[in-house]
């Protein structure tokens, strides 16, 4: 279970997940990622396969809450591919801070389109193959549209 089924907010779901796979341990390993346990979260997560430079690690996951119709699949692919002004490009905006800090970071903020405001929250947690190094990041983000005039959203 992806943790507790009343919690509403999608970060502290998969927060919690990402604990109880990291047990005594300082983060978990990546093949203890199982997408499918998060259910309907899956669709709002990813999962990022670290490369030097930071710019070249690529999307191992991608759920279609993220990708925009018109965008295309972006497994395989690296980060930088990532296109700008999308939730995906915000919640992957701070990946080098995960490396860094080596813990879970959760960030939100506003996104303005010209018909409205999203607003979006996103965590990045890191993941390890080796026990000790941050190899792998998994991560979520959701948002939601406020809808307005152009004359709301100017001032």
């Amino acid at each position: 279970m992806p943790g507790d089924p009343r919690e509403q907010r999608l970060t502290f779901r998969v927060l919690h997940y990402w604990r109880d796979r990291a047990g005594a341990g300082a983060f978990p390993l990546l093949r203890d990622i199982d997408l499918a346990a998060l259910g309907e979260d899956s669709a709002n997560c990813l999962l990022i396969k670290i490369a030097a430079p930071i710019e070249r690690s690529s999307f191992l996951y991608v759920g279609r809450n993220l990708c925009g119709p018109e965008e295309t699949r972006l497994e395989g692919r690296a980060v930088a591919d990532c296109p700008p002004q999308t939730l995906l490009h915000r919640a992957t905006s701070y990946l080098s801070r995960i490396l860094e800090k080596a813990v879970p970071i959760s960030l939100g903020g506003a996104i303005t389109t010209p018909r409205s405001l999203i607003l979006y929250r996103s965590i990045l947690m890191p993941l390890t193959e080796d026990g000790s190094t941050v190899t792998a990041v998994f991560g979520a983000a959701n948002s939601r549209e406020i809808l307005s005039s152009e004359e709301e959203l100017v001032s």
